[in-house]
């Protein structure tokens, strides 16, 4: 059966991490950048974990079951299949997710593949059965999204609330909002202000003009006029 993909806040989650090779390291340094709290246990750990020593609470020695008391998130990246099954039974019956690398039938979470852009997040998964697969559509994803896209996700997310108070019928909102969307994609990623007063003025008449606060108080918003600055200097 197909696994569900599930975006969760990270921020301030207590994260464990056995092992300290490649793999782990790589796991530990994507969980860090959504702003988890890892502890990394490991008799010995490679450069790239090293690496991180800085960001992570480091404790060179064998791991332990115990390590995972506590913990909202467990990633078991060692070499000792026995540990991993102990840890997998201590967590399962504490409810705390656990992911086994190379073993997704043990995990109770799967590690995706990756494409972000500041707050665009991509997850790719074939369900453990091909990491290879999950590579090559990794790389297909990231040569197709738009360098730009990010930034453009968040000029029309600073837009957002302002223009759900603008415009009150969801179906008429959605459609303004895709109609922006594709201007900017169309201009770059630039999206002027006049290009989003011409949009929301065509949602009707009276909607901008009803208070003579709406498109106005869009244009003079700080966080807006933040980032049509940094559009424009690309």
């Amino acid at each position: 059966m197909a696994y569900f993909p599930l975006f969760i806040e990270l921020e301030g989650k207590k994260c464990l991490v056995v092992g300290g090779g490649r793999v782990a390291a790589r796991k530990a340094a994507q969980l860090l950048a959504y702003g988890a709290e890892l502890l990394v246990v490991a008799k010995e750990v490679c450069p790239a974990m090293w690496q991180l020593a800085g960001h992570i609470r480091l404790q060179l020695r064998p791991a332990r079951v115990e390590d995972a008391d506590g913990m909202d998130l467990v990633i078991c990246a060692s070499d000792d299949r026995r540990l991993h099954e102990e840890l997998t039974a201590f967590c399962r019956e504490r409810r705390i997710w656990v992911n086994v690398a190379d073993d997704s039938g043990g995990s109770s979470f799967l590690f995706p593949g990756l494409v972000r852009q500041g707050d665009v997040v991509l997850g790719i998964t074939t369900g453990g059965k091909s990491p290879a697969a999950t590579r090559y559509l990794r790389r297909e994803l990231e040569g197709c999204l738009p360098p730009f896209f990010g930034g453009l996700v968040e000029r029309l997310g600073v837009l957002r609330d302002q223009v759900k108070e603008l415009i009150p019928d969801p179906r008429e909102r959605e459609r303004r909002f895709t109609e922006l969307l594709m201007a900017g994609i169309g201009r770059g990623g630039i999206l002027p202000d006049e290009v989003i007063e011409e949009t929301l003025r065509a949602s009707g008449p009276g909607d901008l003009h009803g208070s003579g606060s709406g498109c106005a108080a869009i244009q003079k918003s700080p966080a807006a006029d933040s980032i049509s600055k940094r559009q424009e200097m690309r």
